[in-house]
């Protein structure tokens, strides 16, 4: 089971694709304030460099931080 897993509850902005336990690739980014500017091209720099593409990805996982990255 290919995982994409984002991670936005603090300062660092994070996108990882597992496949079940195993991390493939990971990419981590200190964006301040703008997770909602760097959030997507993150993701899609991760699948390209995976070789992946969206309907590779069989569980979508997030987290539930101290805030949603789209609230000001």
């Amino acid at each position: 089971m290919k995982i994409l897993a984002i991670d936005t509850a603090t300062e660092v902005c994070s996108v990882a694709v597992l496949e079940d336990k195993n991390v493939i690739l990971e990419k981590t980014l200190e964006a301040v304030n703008t997770h909602s500017v760097a959030l997507m091209p993150l993701i899609k720099d991760v699948l390209f460099e995976a070789n992946l593409t969206l309907n590779d990805i069989d569980l979508f996982s997030c987290d539930k931080g101290p805030r949603f990255f789209y609230w000001n």
